[in-house]
């Protein structure tokens, strides 16, 4: 399941005076989703469980390490970021499910 969206955020984060703005999502696992839960703690809204989910599943940011791509890092992104992020997750959902009818024929 190699399924990936490729996007550009407006704005970017910033990291030792280098702005990082494209980025390469993957499709989230259920493991992803549950270390996501777990690690934005009981109670978290929805925004804080997918900027951990996202974490996981960004590949690239600039030209940021994967291991540099932290939900830390990406709680310091604008606000406005979060639908590039959330529309590249729904793209993706759409492509599995393509992948899922084209593989039923």
């Amino acid at each position: 399941m190699g399924l990936t969206e490729t996007g550009s955020l407006k704005y970017g984060v910033e990291v030792d005076g280098v702005r990082h703005k494209d980025f390469e999502m993957r499709v989230a696992t259920l493991e992803d989703m549950e270390e996501a839960i777990e690690d934005a703690g009981e109670g978290a809204c929805n925004a804080r469980v997918s900027r951990h989910l996202w974490a996981r599943t960004l590949v690239r940011l600039g030209t940021l390490e994967p291991k540099a791509i932290t939900a830390e890092l990406l709680a310091t992104l604008p606000a406005n970021e979060y639908g590039q992020l959330a529309a590249a997750e729904e793209i993706l959902r759409g492509k599995l499910a393509a992948a899922n009818d084209s593989s039923a024929s």
